[in-house]
């Protein structure tokens, strides 16, 4: 159990009892990552839903970018839980009761709009970019890309950086929010600038080991290994 990712779990609003319910079996599983694999029969058990609901609320708490949700080949779901990617939309579902929705439609585009058409990069090196889990205002405040290329290109002795994936953009959307002091990019190229200082994090010290160890973007963004790269664990 990640007490890191439940006490960020349970002040969270705007979802219901149920969902509510799945959101903490899954942090109680979670380890400091926010990564856990319980079966929906379990997650089930636990919370005293019907398996049908639990499968609802996953796919609810996954719409609202808490929850990232990935196939493991020939094997079972894992999870990856993010509190700070939390945009729910909408408080919660509306009560039985609840008056139907206006039905008015939203004013059509002006005739002479422009379309927004769509780039597409030419640089074969770019690096590539899945599409972003959140969608939100507040998501879009977390330069993601800016802070892996700034990875890429500060440390490129290290192995670059060529896939952006969900996992990766929770890990750096959670560091981002622990504190103020991350929300700068200057912060960010201090912070790759120790770990190009440090000779045990680049894998340049010295012995018979010939596989020593070498740090990757992954390894830096974990929550453990941010915190001792920050606080100059591995200064020399």
């Amino acid at each position: 159990m990640s007490t890191i990712v439940m006490t960020a779990c349970w002040p969270l609003q705007g979802m219901s009892p149920a969902q509510k319910s799945v959101l903490i079996s899954l942090a109680d599983n979670a380890n400091d990552d926010g990564v856990c694999w319980p079966s929906v029969a379990r997650i089930a058990e636990r919370t005293c839903l019907s398996e049908r609901a639990v499968r609802n609320a996953l796919r609810w708490l996954e719409e609202s970018q808490i929850l990232v949700a990935s196939q493991r080949a020939g094997r079972s779901t894992w999870y990856v839980v993010s509190p700070s990617s939390y945009n729910p939309g909408i408080s919660c579902p509306p009560a039985p009761d609840a008056p139907q929705p206006r039905q008015d439609m939203p004013p059509t585009p002006a005739p002479d709009a422009a379309h927004p058409g769509i780039s597409c990069p030419q640089n074969r090196n770019r690096t590539v970019r899945e599409p972003s889990v959140a969608t939100g205002a507040s998501a879009k405040a977390v330069p993601v890309d800016e802070i892996v290329d700034l990875f890429n290109e500060l440390l490129p002795e290290l192995p670059r950086v060529v896939l952006i994936n969900k996992d990766r953009t929770a890990k750096v959307r959670a560091r981002w929010a622990e504190s103020e002091v991350h929300q700068d990019l200057d912060f960010w190229r201090d912070f790759f600038g120790q770990v190009q200082a440090s000779a045990w994090l680049m894998g340049r010290v010295d012995g018979r080991d010939k596989n020593r160890f070498r740090c990757t973007f992954d390894w830096l963004i974990a929550p453990t290994n941010f915190v001792k790269v920050v606080e100059g664990n591995y200064n020399a």
